[in-house]
This record gives C-alpha cells, sequence and structure tokens, in this order.
C-alpha cells in the first residue's frame, strides 16, 4: 500500500462513519481543517492520530488495511447462516471453479 493509498482509506473510513471531515478534525481535538489537509496529502500523518481516526470511525485495523475486508466479511456472514450440508456443497464447487 502506498501514502496515496493510506490516504484514500482514510477518507473512505471517515464517509463510511458518516463524518465530514471537519467534524472529524474537531473530534480528534485538531483545527477544523485537518482531516482535509491529511486526506489531500497536504500534512502527514502519524500512527497514533490514524488509530484514533480508526477508533474514532469505528473501522477495525483489519478492516482499514485489508482490500477486500468488507467483501469477505459479508460472504463469511452469509455463509455462517447455511446448514452445513449446504456450506459442503460450496466447499466443493468453489474447490472447482478455483482450478
Amino acid at each position: 500500500m502506498n501514502y496515496k493509498d493510506l490516504l484514500y482509506r482514510i477518507g473512505a473510513v471517515r464517509e463510511k462513519a458518516n463524518l465530514s471531515a471537519r467534524e472529524l478534525s474537531l473530534r480528534l481535538g485538531m483545527s477544523y481543517q485537518y482531516m482535509a489537509k491529511v486526506e489531500s496529502g497536504k500534512i502527514n500523518i502519524n500512527l497514533k492520530k490514524l488509530l484514533q481516526i480508526l477508533e474514532i470511525c469505528n473501522c477495525s485495523i483489519e478492516e482499514f488495511l485489508c482490500i477486500d475486508y468488507g467483501t469477505n466479511k459479508e460472504l463469511i456472514s452469509l455463509i455462517e447462516d447455511l446448514p452445513s450440508d449446504t456450506k459442503q456443497k460450496l466447499i466443493d464447487f468453489l474447490k472447482t471453479i478455483k482450478k
């Protein structure tokens, strides 16, 4: 992941939490322009601030770092509710299309 990807993900996490850049900045105890500057790459963000952002936005570090986390989480949720025999059929099917 490059720095541009990191900035994109920060913006995506903020938007998913339905927070404006200004609101998130204020919740962080920073000036109202802080997040806009971070997301545009005008100022660098440190790990401590990144972790605070993730906490405020209720986003795990796994979700933030994993490109397909949201999709995988949805798949797992759907699969968990299936009966055991259906799970096995799905496993068998996936093995055939993976080849």
